[in-house]
Order: C-alpha cells, then structure tokens, then sequence
C-alpha cells in the first residue's frame, strides 16, 4: 500500500514495578524517558548504558533501547534490544508490536505477522489490528487485510490511519465507491491529512466526477506549495473538462515538482542504506525541508545529532527547523545551549532574536540582535537585521 506505515505503540514506561528497581535505575530510566521524547537519542543509549550497569536485567532499560535504534533505522540493533525485553518480560507492554514495526520496514512480512497476531492476543489493540492488515495486503492475502481492518475500526471507529489505510486498501482493490466513503470517514477525523486529501480528488477523478474533483482540489496546491501529485491530479481533472491552458499550466508545475522530488528520493535512498553517514544524513534533512516536508527533516536531523550530538551547526540548524515548526520554547532552550557554547555563534543571538519577537518579547529581541551586531556588524545576516537592531 501506498501510504500504510504502522503505528509504533509508545511506552512511556514498562510494566517493571518500580518497587523491584534500584532507585538509581528508576532514576536512570526517567531520565532515558525524557531524552527520548526530546529527541535526544545519544543521551539515551548513554543513559541506558548506566542503568544495564546497575541492573543488567532492567527491561525497561532495553525497551528505551529498542525504541531509539528504532528511530535511528538500525533494524538489527532494534531487534536485539525487543528481543532482549522478551527474553527478561515476555509480557512487556508494546513489545511484540514494536518488533513487528522492525521486520515490516525490512519488508520481512511473514516474521512481521508473526509479531503482529501474538500482539492482538496479548491486547487486541487496534493498532495492532490495523497492522496486522497492512502485513496480510503485503502479502497478496486481501479478505485477511480487509478482515483485520475491519476488526481494527471495531475496537476504535475513530482510529483515523486506519480507516485511511482500509480507503487506500479499496481502492487497490478497485472499490472505488467503497473507497471513497471510507476515505471520508478519515477526513472528517483527520481533515487536513495530505494523503487522504489526494485519495479523496483521485477517486472522485477516477468515477468521473470532474468538476466535483476540481473544486475539491483547487485550494490544496496554495495550502502544499512543494507536491507535486495535487497539481498533476487537478491537471487531469482540468484537462478531461476542457480547459487545457490552465491543465498544462499545472501539467509543468507538476513535472517541475517531480523533478525535484526525484533528486530527494536519490538522497532519502542514500540516506536510508546508510544510517550512520552523519552528512548524508544531513544533506537529506536539508532537502526535506527546502521542499517544506518539515516533519519529515526533523527525523532526519535528529538521526544525525545521534551521530554527532555536539555538533554545533547541527543544532542550529534544528533549532531554527524548531521555529519553522512553532516549537519557539525548545528552539530557545537550544540557541541558548548553542550560545553556552560559543557565545559568539552570531547566527544563534540573529534566532534567539528571532524567538524573542514571536514570543512578544521585544526589550529580549532587541538585546539579542545587539548582540550579533557587536560580534560582527559586517556579517550578511546581521545587515539583513540591522534595521532591528542598535548600532554597535
């Protein structure tokens, strides 16, 4: 399927007492915890390494372990840590889920099931359910696909992916009418989700309805400026109505787009293969953001900061990703780590005076682009701020 990946079931916390724990390992795993949600995978894995070292049968300790080499893609290493959980609790909240995430993005489908259907025994989670349909689709079995979905909506009818991987499922099929009521049923729980916007103009498309899929479609170019299939759909749209200017107009956004795309796809394929590249890493994440896919550059980013995590360009280049992302309390905790490091970082004090002004707080902003221009009155950045900022 097309758009499918499963829902990895995050566990804040395993299923240890914490009374059975050396309190230093509780703490150690706190801490692991939160290093975790902030993206901060090397202090994990170093975290971790302390409370294995008190307590070398601390699950949860490998569980944090699973979870980060996980988002790092190092599959193998994610599967010796899972199995290392099942070993110690085979009982581990999100464990055999977890595992099954790792053989599905390794397209080991049959070990994936295997994982998936012990974890709906355990907890007939609907995530779970949802996966086990996705794994059953990979592998050319489509009643059992449609029978998991369907399980998976029984237990949670407003579980939105899967009600957009069973549209993308029917319409695969060729149930297009099927389709598209399911795919409006993950709209009005999901409405501004890309893909089933694009499945949404694509079916009407495909059952003829052309000028119901031109309005649909019209708004959604503006609001996505750097994809390129809402053009190209809308482009077949306009052009079975007639209007074959403004479809060819589309037609060579489209193909520009695509062209784009195609050089991304080149370094996200590098990027994959080799996990532990720290600059093709980097030069991925950069790509992802020039095309907007800022989500997307932000994992990448954080791949790489496990790879070197004192790398100053690095975070800024993640901080200002974070104020793209209107995550202005992060982004100011990390230009001011930034700053603690090298005080005269002068694009750091240009976004620390960035944040300030979002955050309405002008007399700080003020400060901070003074601050640069001290450090270097001639510096690009600082000109393009100057009119901000007092002379030096």
């Amino acid at each position: 399927m097309r758009i499918f990946v499963p829902t990895i079931l995050l566990i804040l916390f395993g299923c240890t007492p914490p009374d059975t724990q050396k309190p230093d390992v509780s703490q150690f795993i706190h801490r692991s915890n939160e290093a975790f949600q902030a993206g901060n995978y090397a202090d994990v894995l170093r975290l971790t390494d302390y409370a294995l070292a008190h307590n070398p049968n601390s699950a949860d300790a490998y569980f944090l372990r699973g979870r980060v080499y996980f988002e790092l893609e190092q599959w193998q290493k994610a599967e010796t840590a899972y199995l290392s959980v099942m070993d110690l609790e085979p009982a581990y909240p999100g464990v055999l889920h977890n595992l099954g995430n790792v053989y599905y993005f390794q397209r080991q489908y049959r070990d994936a099931l295997a994982q998936f259907l012990q974890a709906v025994k355990a907890d007939a989670a609907p995530n779970s359910w949802h996966a086990v349909g996705a794994v059953y689709n990979a592998l050319s079995r489509p009643d059992s696909a449609a029978a998991a979905f369907e399980q998976a909506i029984r237990l949670d009818s407003s579980y939105a992916p899967v009600h957009s991987s069973f549209a993308d499922f029917l319409e695969e099929q060729g149930h297009y009418s099927e389709a598209l009521t399911r795919n409006q049923t993950a709209l009005r729980l999901r409405p501004a989700h890309l893909p089933d916007l694009l499945r949404q103009g694509r079916l009407l498309l495909r059952m003829g309805h052309i000028e119901e899929t031109i309005a649909f479609l019209q708004p959604i170019p503006a609001e996505y400026p750097h994809h390129a299939e809402p053009r190209f759909l809308l482009a077949q749209a306009l052009q079975q109505s007639g209007r074959l200017d403004l479809s060819a107009k589309f037609f060579s956004e489209a193909d520009s787009l695509r062209e784009i795309a195609q050089k991304r796809g080149q370094l996200a394929n590098a990027a994959e293969s080799r996990p532990d590249h720290f600059q093709i890493q980097v030069d991925y994440a950069a790509s992802l953001r020039r095309s907007g896919l800022h989500e997307e550059a932000m994992k990448r980013y954080l791949i790489a900061q496990a790879l070197r995590p004192g790398n100053l360009n690095l975070q800024f280049h993640i901080a200002t990703l974070e104020i793209d992302l209107e995550r202005p309390a992060t982004a100011e905790k990390r230009l001011r780590r930034i700053l603690a490091a090298d005080s005269n970082y002068v694009l750091a004090w240009l976004s620390l005076g960035t944040v300030y002004e979002k955050t309405n707080r002008a007399d700080l902003a003020t400060d901070a682009y003074g601050q640069a221009a001290r450090i270097n009155p001639n510096h690009p950045a600082v000109r393009q701020f100057l009119p901000r900022t007092p002379s030096p």
